[in-house]
């Protein structure tokens, strides 16, 4: 984390992972939080819209985020959309604050009990993990590893769908979904014109072999990242600091929130209307404050509205924090702005 010179910086508490940036413990501490107050939103989240459900409304119509998910995800779905068992809604929101729990007492545990730094834990296993900003060494281990559950978590929903089943708009109804993995079919989405785009994604079945095939790549990645060293190019190549290393993540974010943006305004198949709503034009309103993603359905805002102008934005204060963190990273001062700014005042 840039410093600008000084030996010790004392954050506040309200300066997010900057207070840990020397304790590799409580930096994790500080994740496995995020990780609480994640589930936390889902849990509740779920919850108060299943207090709210109108099984007289369409679902897309009632503002709804957590229940669109679950249901092309084909929980509790019967023909043609309908909602034939909101009991697997409550349990599955129960289950996501039994985990907020279970993830915020880690948090506690690794901020109050445990040690700041995993080089003073008396577990070996543990003490591998300790790692600094400039030991790419160690965090490509610890990158591995994430890629691993990455993967395995991948794999886990492509045993859901093949198993259990989604929702397939095109028939109105929950089916199993078995990926048939076609190498030259997977890529040619990556050709087709003008690029990769949603609107020619018209199965499921594809939609399993891109999961299968991130999967793979997620695994092998993490293989890879465990038991290779990081090359050498990597130190002509990135920056080894907090800042830069931040930026790196949040352009990534940027970069697949944007993503997810388009994905989510135009796609039927994995977004199904029955739950979403109608596909959304790409047309940028610009208010005096914000540009929203416009809606076709005279106005209503769907679940895809709500979910798509998300990403959007979400996407957008990414791609800021990323210039942000990417700039104090190489050395910028951002308190020399003003001096900056200075020479092009007009002289009085």
């Amino acid at each position: 984390m840039q410093t600008y010179g000084q030996p010790k910086v004392n954050y506040p508490w309200y300066a997010g992972n900057a207070r840990y940036t020397g304790f590799s413990a409580q930096f994790l501490a500080a994740h496995i939080g995020q990780i609480a107050s994640m589930c936390f939103f889902a849990g509740t989240f779920t919850i108060y819209e299943l207090t709210r459900y109108d099984p007289d409304l369409p679902l897309y119509s009632q503002n709804f985020v957590c229940l669109p998910q679950l249901a092309r995800e084909g929980f509790g779905v019967g023909s043609g959309g309908v909602i034939v068992d909101t009991y697997i809604y409550f349990a599955i929101g129960m289950i996501h604050l039994f985990a907020a729990a279970v993830f915020a007492s880690g948090a506690l545990y690794h901020i109050v009990t445990g040690p700041k730094n995993f080089a003073d834990s008396e577990f070996p296993g543990v003490r591998r993990f300790h790692f600094e900003w400039d030991d790419f060494e160690t965090q490509g281990r610890i990158l591995g590893h994430h890629l691993i559950f990455l993967g395995l978590g991948t794999f886990l929903f492509t045993a859901w769908g093949a198993t259990h089943g989604f929702y397939d708009s095109s028939i109105g109804e929950v089916r199993p979904v078995v990926p048939e993995f076609n190498i030259v079919r997977l890529f040619k989405y990556g050709w087709a014109v003008p690029g990769f785009n949603p609107f020619f994604v018209d199965n499921l079945e594809d939609v399993q072999m891109g999961h299968l095939f991130v999967g793979f790549l997620y695994t092998l990645g993490g293989i890879f990242h465990i038991l290779v060293k990081p090359w050498p190019y990597t130190n002509r190549l990135y920056r080894k600091n907090a800042d830069a290393i931040l930026a790196y993540a949040l352009g990534g974010l940027a970069f697949l929130g944007f993503i997810a943006c388009y994905f989510t305004a135009v796609n039927e198949i994995t977004f199904p209307p029955e739950f979403f709503g109608p596909v959304l034009k790409l047309k940028f309103v610009f208010s005096p404050y914000f540009a929203d993603i416009i809606d076709t359905a005279n106005g209503i805002h769907t679940s895809r509205f709500w979910i798509c102008n998300f990403h959007f934005y979400w996407a957008f204060f990414c791609l800021q924090g990323h210039l942000f963190h990417a700039l104090r990273g190489m050395g910028f001062d951002f308190r020399n702005l003003p001096k900056y700014f200075e020479q092009f005042a007009p002289e009085v």
